[in-house]
């Protein structure tokens, strides 16, 4: 098992190495194998299932990749005053058993719709159980809801500009960084453009160094990307990478009209 942490390491850089420090020290030796499954089937369902089993054994807890909600609540409620006004519509995609999309609820001043979404069924579980136990959410009105769905297609799921902000800590990383995942990447980007508001933003939490992850999210996003250094975090330099929706212009508004020029009819017309 050592030395599949070590190549996992390697595939990870700092962080991932102190993530699988922690891994191998919670780990029984009954359950090594789940080591070997992680760094070979990251974007597998049954990989993670067997995780958030060994991670939940002595009942629910937090999970969070590279860092936890309080390094980032300040950014993350700033970025919520700069929305509209209203009701904001949140997604946390691949959101496992981290406290982002519950701290959000938990902790927002104005009324938030989360939507958490994780393929694991046990994840989900878990955040189930760990919402059930928090607090009440500052604002009376807010909610939070637990999807369990494929991030990178959630057409049966969700509707195409259903939210104002989609939030990625870590999935994209870890599609990234397994065999089969780069195409499955794109897919992802892709999907949260889909699901996002004109004028929404996709927010990518990473420690991958800007050189490689922005020329990556150009090409699957289509969109500019505005990179903004998060801080060094237990030695580990993370960077949020900002994607926003682009704004109907005069011509989008036309073509989506019943009046507008090229609009399609019949069910190829149906998103």
């Amino acid at each position: 098992m050592a030395a599949v942490a070590t190549s996992l390491a390697a595939r990870w850089g700092a962080s991932g190495t102190r993530m699988l420090r922690s891994w191998h020290r919670s780990a029984s030796s009954s359950s090594a194998g789940w080591a070997e499954d992680l760094l070979r089937h990251m974007d597998q369902r049954d990989t993670w299932d067997r995780f958030y089993s060994e991670k939940g054994a002595s009942g629910p807890q937090h999970f969070d990749w590279f860092f936890g909600y309080r390094d980032v609540s300040g950014l993350l409620l700033s970025t919520l005053q700069g929305l509209p006004s209203g009701e904001a519509r949140i997604l946390d995609v691949g959101c496992g058993t981290s406290a982002l999309g519950l701290g959000l609820y938990r902790d927002s001043p104005r009324q938030l719709h989360v939507s958490c979404l994780d393929f694991s069924p046990l994840a989900l579980d878990s955040l189930r159980q760990l919402l059930w136990d928090s607090p009440p959410p500052r604002h009376p009105l807010s909610q939070l809801c637990c999807h369990l769905a494929d991030a990178t297609d959630l057409r049966d799921t969700f509707e195409s500009g259903s939210f104002l902000l989609v939030l990625d800590k870590g999935t994209c990383d870890t599609l990234l960084r397994c065999p089969r995942g780069p195409g499955r990447a794109k897919q992802l980007v892709a999907e949260c453009l889909r699901v996002l508001r004109p004028g929404g933003k996709l927010l990518q939490f990473s420690d991958e160094d800007p050189d490689a992850r922005v020329p990556f999210l150009e090409q699957a996003g289509g969109v500019d990307v505005t990179v903004t250094e998060v801080g060094h975090i237990n030695g580990v330099c993370y960077y949020v990478y900002t994607l926003v929706q682009r704004l109907l212009d005069s011509t989008d508004s036309r073509e989506q009209s019943p009046q507008g020029k090229g609009l399609k009819s019949g069910p190829d017309g149906l998103d």
